[in-house]
């Protein structure tokens, strides 16, 4: 069996802390992501939106995949495809 895709709280923390940021509010700010949100992401409460991913991988330069986890493994990257028909 396995677990759905959440956040890494460690890749976000080692990230955030990197860069200043030690708090919810830091976080919130830096992402433009509502403090509310990053603390039910952070507590394994609810996982991210496409949106919210790419905020958080934006603000804080690095990738969506690095970001999500399942199990405490890293997921794989799984490359986008594309409608040939189009």
């Amino acid at each position: 069996m396995t677990t759905a895709p959440r956040l890494s709280v460690d890749v976000l923390t080692e990230k955030a802390r990197a860069l200043g940021d030690h708090t919810k509010l830091a976080i919130a700010q830096r992402t433009g992501v509502q403090e509310s949100t990053i603390s039910r992401l952070m507590a394994l409460r609810t996982r991210p939106s496409l949106d919210t991913l790419h905020a958080i991988a934006k603000a804080y330069e690095t990738t969506m995949d690095e970001l999500i986890t399942t199990d405490g493994a890293p997921v794989a990257s799984v490359p986008a495809q594309r409608d040939e028909a189009a």
